[in-house]
């Protein structure tokens, strides 16, 4: 299954993130803030990063991308207050979760996402093999 960083700074919601995603068979990280992220990622890069709004650090999050290979960008959830910004940064998102978070609608987003990542590695590994 996927790599999953989890960050944040509500130790309650990022266990129950993380025994909900471990049970669902993924490798899960966790990580209080994005420099802390960037620390412990700087080996190898997550498939998904989870993020809280209120610890979301953008320029961190570009950091942490332009790290990863062309075609191995990873996907970024973040946890929101309220409903899906409109902001500068909303680019950087994949997906929005509004708190209080569903377990099953962000496990659901996780495979989705999975999924989707998968298919984009296999359409460039065929892509490259055709050379």
């Amino acid at each position: 299954m996927s790599r999953i960083l989890l960050v944040g700074k509500e130790p309650d919601l990022i266990e129950v993130l993380r025994l909900s995603l471990e049970a669902d068979g993924h490798h899960i990280m966790t990580a209080l803030d994005c420099l802390e992220a960037l620390e412990m990622v700087a080996g190898r890069l997550p498939d998904i990063v989870v993020t809280d709004s209120k610890t979301v650090d953008a320029i961190a999050l570009c950091k942490l991308q332009r790290h990863a290979q062309p075609g191995e960008r990873f996907r970024v959830i973040r946890l929101s207050d309220g409903p899906q910004p409109t902001d500068t940064h909303a680019s950087l998102f994949d997906a929005y979760v509004q708190k209080p978070v569903d377990v099953q609608q962000l496990l659901s987003l996780v495979s989705q996402l999975t999924i989707e990542r998968q298919n984009l590695s296999s359409d460039s590994s065929i892509d490259m093999r055709s050379r």
